[in-house]
């Protein structure tokens, strides 16, 4: 009687391990609009819904949300959105799927140019993107105001609307744009207010893939 159990126990085994594993599904999630403690969600490209924080879309849940920026979870994993940026999320328990690429949609603003909340080291600037410029540039208004030490980096001049001033550049431990993050960023620091807002230029730009399409410009991750 032992062996005979001790066969079906073991041929019950066989049939486990040889049954194919069932594929994992993804969830993508797109912030359509944000607003305070509310986002407008849409999942898997359906129609888009509002929800409060707290609540649930289809599996997704709204921990936190401000005109800025959206804090979503599934699965136990946790993930930022700002506008018109998605998520892909595989259903396997606490896990982002770390292979899609993060996409991040501008679109021109009043005054004709492409604007978007970033951040630098961590901290939130407000960036216009300009292929014009050859790095990435803040006014010494605005690196003091976020606390970005510059005075160590190497010193040049740079030209200005009001003429040559003193610039600095150093490595940014990483620019985000987004979804979007960059490591070991070149970053230019004009003393004075200019820039009045800060340039996002080619040494964070050529590290994506950029298309434009009238007035939406599209960033996607390498």
């Amino acid at each position: 009687m032992r062996l005979n159990n001790l066969w079906l126990t073991g041929c019950f085994l066989l049939v486990l391990l040889s049954s194919p594993m069932p594929a994992l599904s993804q969830t993508s999630v797109t912030a359509i609009a944000l607003f305070k403690d509310r986002a407008m969600l849409s999942v898997n490209g359906e129609k888009a819904k509002i929800i409060r924080t707290g609540n649930q879309l289809k599996g997704v849940k709204l921990i936190s949300s401000n005109t800025s920026e959206a804090v979503i979870e599934m699965n136990g994993k946790r993930q930022v959105l700002t506008l018109n940026s998605s998520a892909t999320v595989s259903d396997e328990l606490g896990s982002f799927d770390p292979s899609v690429q993060a996409v991040v949609e501008i679109r021109v603003n009043r005054f004709g140019f492409f604007e978007s909340k970033g951040s630098v080291n961590g901290k939130r600037v407000d960036f216009l993107v300009d292929t014009g410029a050859n790095i990435v540039v803040l006014s010494s208004a605005d690196a003091n105001r976020i606390g970005f030490e510059y005075k160590d980096g190497v010193r040049s001049l740079a030209s200005t609307a009001s003429g040559t001033a003193p610039m600095y550049a150093v490595k940014a431990r990483e620019v985000s744009l987004g979804a979007i993050k960059i490591s070991n960023v070149q970053v230019g620091v004009i003393e004075g207010v200019f820039p009045e807002k800060p340039l996002l230029g080619m040494t964070f730009l050529s590290k994506v893939d950029m298309n434009r399409s009238g007035n939406l410009m599209t960033l996607k991750e390498r």
